[in-house]
């Protein structure tokens, strides 16, 4: 029986969104309060769940995903084009499927090489793989690295992922450059890599929050959207995407959607706003809240919507 990889619509339009090296406008400053998955300080990207940090450097900017994906940095606006590096985070479960009927199963990571060359053999050219090999993150957890050099239009990419499993659950950080090497310094962040412990589980909420989510679910089964699209605010902004991008990728998706849950996992409430993180469950997989919903929601006219992480981004 032949196999698919069946890949969840958060990996694909992650990967889509790569290919963009552009740099954005400089982030607001922060405080120096202690990272939450819900305030970005400079140089620490914390995800809300699977909870875990990742390293960068201070002066990079944050960037749009165009659709998809955890989180992207760059060097920062004035870098000459071949001096650009950048960084891409994601995550989704990635599943081997066979046909009649669908049977999911979780890929392995040491078959990460197989998905991504196709992929960027669709993008570029002289696509070759570097290394491909078993690795471990800082703190000992299982990795797999892959180094991959390539054409993309008309110009030289050196690209180093470290893939990482949550359960079932894909992490990856992916560093790209334009120069000839990749340095020890870009090559450390994708392994900075670390979880955190004990922030996984689900929480309970607020009565009236659970109904917000139950009735969100309730319209995402039925298909429409016009009825989905009523739990976010008009002043829904998540790292640059506006609510018409998030109904968009609704029309794309929502189609073999037949059940679906959420779990919250951390939830903190202000007034009028609460921010939490948790997962979404499909017939996928788990998949983060905080990839298309962000990270909070706001209560108008007495009605919960979702607000995202209200960061403006430059395309």
């Amino acid at each position: 029986m032949k196999k698919l990889i069946v890949i969840s619509v958060i990996m694909v339009l992650t990967f889509l969104s790569w290919s963009s090296f552009t740099p954005t406008h400089a982030q607001a400053p922060a405080n120096e309060e202690k990272p939450t998955f819900y305030r970005l300080v400079p140089g620490t990207y914390v995800n809300g769940w699977p909870r875990f940090t990742i390293h960068y450097p201070k002066d990079w900017v944050e960037r749009s995903l165009a659709g998809g994906g955890l989180f992207a940095v760059s060097t920062p606006p004035g870098t000459p084009r071949g001096e650009t590096e950048s960084i891409l985070v994601y995550g989704g479960p990635i599943t081997l499927s066979t046909h009649s009927p669908f049977k999911f199963v979780p890929l392995p990571l040491d078959k990460y090489v197989d998905f991504m060359v196709p992929y960027f053999k669709r993008q570029a050219t002289d696509v070759t793989v570097v290394s491909d090999k078993p690795s471990r993150l800082r703190d000992g957890t299982p990795a797999r690295e892959l180094e991959i050099k390539m054409v993309m239009n008309a110009e030289p990419i050196n690209w180093l992922g470290v893939a990482t499993k949550r359960g079932d659950f894909w992490v990856s950080a992916n560093v790209g450059t334009h120069k000839s090497t990749i340095r020890e310094d870009l090559r450390a962040i994708p392994f900075s890599i670390q979880y955190e412990e004990g922030k996984d589980e689900p929480v309970k909420v607020p009565p009236d929050v659970q109904e917000f989510l139950d009735r969100w679910c309730n319209d995402i089964v039925t298909h429409d959207v016009a009825k989905v699209m009523l739990h976010y605010s008009e002043r829904y902004l998540d790292s640059g995407m506006k609510k018409g991008e998030i109904e968009r990728f609704w029309r794309q998706v929502i189609g073999p959607i037949t059940s679906v849950e959420v779990g919250i996992t951390e939830f903190i409430s202000e007034g009028d706003r609460a921010y939490l993180a948790g997962f979404i469950s499909n017939y996928l997989g788990k998949t983060t809240l905080q990839w298309t919903q962000g990270t909070s929601i706001i209560k108008e006219n007495g009605e919960w919507k979702w607000y995202g992480n209200q960061r403006d981004v430059s395309p």
